[in-house]
């Protein structure tokens, strides 16, 4: 199943204004995938809202899939209603004798309403604090693959992502990133081209909300995107891989947890 989503907006900094028809995320949780197994109907509402933005998608592979994931990020608006999600997978091993941890993020989406807020990467940057404090000396590493430029910018912008259009993959990093994919996908990993490619296609974004224009393809991380992975729209997805440092943890809170919330303070004045 597709890790790509349309996960906030059509340029990582478009503001809430912007987008039409605005639904205000009211709260989010983070919960094991076990307590929701048995609960058909969220599950259903899950991938109804996952089939609004992809093509080529199953309730049943949607289900397999979320079988394998440990926890999952949900936002809902002020009605309940569930307008996005994520889920996680954590990934035990060891690297060169020493034990890592690689978080595995599986579907991502959220509803066009939302895009703008960044409820999820408010989220997404807790579960990371929260797994780090219990034990903070351990390497921890964010392994996702993306058949789309919009989740391509959502890693790239919040962390040393690889890879990059500023240079080759370090050894070491390339090294990771090629154990965890052919763990993950041991048939379908192109290591020569560093993207995972599905016999079958196992869903792709709609065209409507995968367009790119001009200004767009302007952008270094958006151009170096679509010459790694030309094959994007076929459901090819791209393998990256970051490190979360605590260093760019820090910042990434600052960024989503006081910045932001500033900056909309200022803007709503």
């Amino acid at each position: 199943m597709s890790q790509d989503s349309p996960p906030s907006s059509p340029a990582e900094e478009q503001t809430e204004q912007e987008a039409p028809e605005r639904l205000t995320i009211a709260r989010f949780s983070i919960d094991a995938l076990s307590d929701l197994l048995s609960r058909e109907s969220e599950q259903r509402a899950m991938f109804e809202l996952l089939a609004r933005y992809y093509d080529g998608v199953s309730y049943e592979q949607f289900k397999r899939d979320l079988a394998e994931k440990q926890y999952v990020i949900r936002m809902f608006d002020k009605s309940g209603r569930i307008v996005g999600f994520s889920t996680i997978q954590l990934i035990h091993s060891e690297h060169q004798g020493r034990p890592i941890v690689t978080l595995f993020s599986g579907d991502t989406v959220i509803d066009k309403a939302c895009w703008g807020q960044k409820t999820l990467q408010q989220a997404f940057v807790r579960f990371i604090i929260q797994l780090k404090l219990k034990k903070p000396w351990r390497r921890v590493y964010w392994f996702l693959i993306t058949k789309g430029f919009k989740t391509y910018l959502l890693i790239r912008k919040n962390f040393q992502c690889h890879p990059n259009y500023e240079g080759p993959i370090p050894k070491e990093k390339q090294s990771i990133l090629a154990n965890v994919a052919r763990l993950k996908y041991p048939d379908e990993f192109d290591e020569e081209r560093g993207v995972i490619a599905f016999e079958e296609c196992q869903g792709k974004v709609k065209q409507e909300f995968e367009d790119i224009g001009d200004e767009e393809q302007k952008n270094p991380d958006i151009a170096f995107f679509l010459k790694a992975n030309p094959k994007y729209k076929e459901g090819e997805e791209l393998c990256c891989l970051a490190e979360i440092r605590m260093r760019d943890l820090y910042f990434t809170s600052m960024k989503y947890f006081f910045w932001k919330p500033v900056q909309r303070l200022f803007r709503r004045k």
